[in-house]
């Protein structure tokens, strides 16, 4: 049976993120593309507020998860580009950072709802990525204007 799929895909902009080593808060949206067993999309997106990039990743998952439950229950794929939040998720990473801890825990508390979550890492460049990040874009630029 196929399992339905959750695209996640949150942007921060965080001022001056190009340069090498920096840190800081930017302004973060998501996007969430959730694709039924039966082949059918639904989007959401939200502006999330000024956040680190880890945490915008996090409240990204935790407002999918809290969006597909009313459509999906059972065996779910959780798809995003944050290879660190996934191998956070998949407990390949220990999570050590104390300010993502509660976060990380929502998360986990969320997939709960859940028969079965696999978490997958997937490209931006990916089709469905794309839309995902559209939708997040979306939100940022409604909250901009």
């Amino acid at each position: 049976m196929p399992k339905a799929k959750i695209i996640i895909d949150a942007c921060c902009k965080v001022k001056n993120a190009h340069i090498k080593g920096r840190s800081g808060k930017g302004k973060a949206a998501c996007g969430v593309l959730i694709i039924n067993e039966k082949g059918e999309e639904t989007t959401f997106k939200k502006y999330l507020g000024e956040m680190t990039v880890p945490e915008a990743e996090f409240r990204a998952l935790i407002f999918a998860l809290d969006q597909a439950v009313s459509i999906v229950r059972y065996d779910i794929e959780v798809w995003m580009d944050s290879e660190l939040v996934i191998k956070w998720m998949n407990g390949e990473y220990r999570m050590k950072k104390d300010h993502i801890r509660p976060l990380f825990d929502e998360a986990k508390k969320y997939s709960q709802r859940y028969k079965s979550v696999e978490f997958l890492h997937h490209s931006r460049k990916s089709t469905n990525a794309k839309k995902a990040d559209k939708l997040a874009n979306e939100a940022f630029m409604e909250v901009q204007n």
